[in-house]
């Protein structure tokens, strides 16, 4: 038994290697990503039975993620009885809601919105990004903030009027200036007029405000 049980390890190492080590960071490896590189595996070798298959799978593990993967399983009491289903639980218990949001509030400090591009389009996917990195409801400032701070300059600066508290109101004010600016350039490309440059944002601005 024990001499099989040498021979699966080292199949199952020699299967996996090259694979990164989980580390509970989403752009490493993600649990649905380690689930399936193992599932595969153990087809592949006929590991049938999950306890085993937690044991081979904990060489996946990093060695942070490791002991606190053991960690918890002294504390359950399941140090020889745990099986796959319980390990992916915990990981994904552990690290994937973690990993999610910070990924998803990493990628929102980096988006910036464009005049030219799609302006709805830039709100659904940073509305997307806000609820995954679950600040629409916890930090509804903090979202606000970041919206302000993905608009280009000229955008922004009408956002921090005094009656714009929460995102939605910043979008809506966006969506008007964003719609206007388009018309008027659009207008101004029909005319055949070499005078002048076409209205700017903070001229929009102005005209909105005299009407």
């Amino acid at each position: 038994m024990a001499d099989s049980n040498y021979s699966q390890a080292l199949a199952f190492l020699q299967h996996i290697r090259g694979h990164p080590r989980f580390d509970g960071k989403l752009e490493t490896l993600s649990v649905n990503s380690l689930e399936q590189i193992l599932q595969s595996t153990f087809r592949l070798l006929k590991v049938e039975d999950t306890v085993r298959q937690a044991t081979l799978a904990e060489s996946l593990l990093n060695h942070t993620v490791l002991d606190s993967w053991g960690a918890y399983c002294e504390a359950e009491g399941i140090v020889e009885t745990a099986t796959l289903t319980q390990l992916l639980q915990y990981l994904r218990a552990t690290y994937d809601t973690i990993s999610s949001s910070y990924q998803a509030l990493t990628e929102l400090m980096s988006l910036t919105f464009s005049v030219d591009t799609d302006l709805p389009q830039f709100n659904q996917q940073f509305d997307y990004l806000v609820t995954k990195a679950e600040l629409s409801a916890n930090q509804p400032s903090l979202a606000l903030n970041h919206y302000r701070h993905a608009m280009p300059t000229s955008i922004k600066k009408e956002l921090f009027a005094a009656d714009i508290v929460n995102v939605r109101q910043a979008q809506t004010r966006a969506l008007v200036l964003w719609h206007t600016t388009r018309s008027l350039r659009a207008d101004r490309n029909q005319e055949v007029d070499t005078h002048g440059e076409p209205m700017d944002i903070d001229q929009v601005a102005v005209k909105l405000n005299t009407h």
